[in-house]
């Protein structure tokens, strides 16, 4: 029997409301049973308050295909290496994250070199992939004919699974270096004379450091909360209503609560005035403080250090502790820059949790002695360039930003 269509307004309304309702009913359906990051950003989306990109590194989108594939290949990887990680999804977001940042940089200088591999390689690439699964599984038993699927089924699959963006900017960032930087490098018979200047140059510091908990002990030292302060923010809680009550619902007294607040509002204080120290010893340090002077500040005594060759200013030992200067870049600036013997400080330079000073006192060049012309150019098998290459992916990792839209909870 046919269903008679709604002939009165009353019917096409209340028709109407209730096919609203078994929408609305069915969507909510939907997100209850989704996992909770996944209802999150489902909601998100609706809401308007996410966007539909995965996110952005510098002024370049993520698109949610380019992340997911990003996110298969940490999950394979873990399953690899760390098969327990595979399933934590804040561990696979994060590095789906990373891979992404580190493939758009490594793309972005590429570009600048011209290289790039193409998607013919990549289709060429695959097309032996699905050649070699074909013959596996027409070779093994068990199989009937139905059962095994053509090399085209087998490429099409496998060229389905990932964007083509993904995958050519995936080979280009992992072939870059390797591929087309890595290149043999002969040195010149000058450029001989130079790496020897270079190795035997001695330089003489003196620096002085603090970690980061001796300067929050340091600042929490002069950091004085009176009374008049702590009453202040009592009137401020208890005029808002927040002050606790006694077990007769009074609020409690002042004198209950004064070393409460103190201890609190010296801990927020704490952290700020850690920035502001840290900004009080860049300024009188610009201003030409001397060493000495900085030390007194920081209740530490200057350290000297002699005739260090340029490579063991990546790791300087003194009294048990370990001093890298050369993980800020601003030191080889000032190494070149500021000049030695004229009483210049540089710094603060961050050295793990350390902060650190640095009086460039000497430097002792050995006397160069020209070298024949009739040298042998001798192959560099250092690894010089591949430094390079990572100091031009850290300058443009600070230039793109990371900026995640997906929200995944801790597990």
């Amino acid at each position: 029997m046919l269903e008679e269509k709604p002939t009165s307004i009353g019917q096409i309304i209340w028709r109407s409301v209730i096919g609203l309702f078994l929408a609305v009913l069915v969507l909510m359906l939907i997100v209850t049973f989704l996992p909770g990051d996944l209802e999150n950003n489902l909601i998100d989306q609706i809401t308007g308050r996410m966007s539909t990109t995965a996110g952005s590194v510098g002024d370049r989108s993520i698109q949610m295909d380019y992340f997911n594939s990003a996110r298969k290949d940490c999950y394979y990887r873990y399953q690899d290496y760390a098969p327990q990680l595979a399933g934590n999804e804040e561990m696979l977001s994060n590095c789906a994250y990373e891979t992404i940042r580190t493939v758009y940089i490594a793309n972005e200088l590429a570009e600048s070199y011209g290289y790039q591999v193409s998607d013919l390689a990549i289709k060429r690439e695959l097309s032996r992939q699905a050649r070699e699964l074909y013959k596996q599984s027409s070779t093994q038993a068990g199989y009937g004919e139905e059962d095994i699927r053509s090399a085209e089924e087998i490429y099409k699959n496998i060229l389905r699974a990932d964007p083509m963006h993904f995958r050519t900017e995936k080979a280009t960032a992992l072939s870059l270096f390797d591929s087309f930087l890595r290149a043999e490098y002969y040195k010149t018979s000058s450029d001989q004379a130079v790496q020897k200047e270079a190795e035997n140059t001695k330089i003489s510091l003196r620096l002085v450091s603090i970690n980061d908990s001796d300067l929050t002990t340091l600042v929490e030292s002069t950091l004085v909360i009176s009374d008049e302060d702590a009453k202040k923010e009592y009137d401020k809680e208890t005029k808002a209503g927040n002050t606790p009550k006694d077990p007769e619902g009074k609020p409690l007294s002042f004198e209950a609560r004064k070393n409460i607040l103190i201890s609190k509002m010296r801990l927020e204080k704490k952290n700020r005035a850690v920035e502001d120290m840290k900004s009080s010893l860049k300024a009188k340090r610009e201003k030409g403080a001397s060493l000495d002077e900085l030390a007194l500040e920081l209740k530490e005594k200057p350290i000297t250090v002699s005739n260090l060759s340029i490579q063991d200013l990546s790791a300087i030992t003194s009294n048990g502790q370990t001093y890298r200067l050369t993980q800020d870049t601003v030191f080889l600036q000032d190494l070149s820059g500021l000049g030695f013997g004229s009483n210049k400080v540089g710094g603060p330079y961050k050295s793990n949790d350390k902060l650190i000073f640095v009086e460039f006192t000497d430097l002792k060049i050995p006397e160069s002695k020209a070298v024949a012309e009739t040298v042998e150019p001798k192959l560099d098998e250092s690894r010089m360039l591949f430094s390079f290459f990572l100091e031009m992916n850290q300058s443009l990792g600070k230039e793109n930003p990371l900026y995640r839209n997906l929200r995944v909870e801790a597990q």
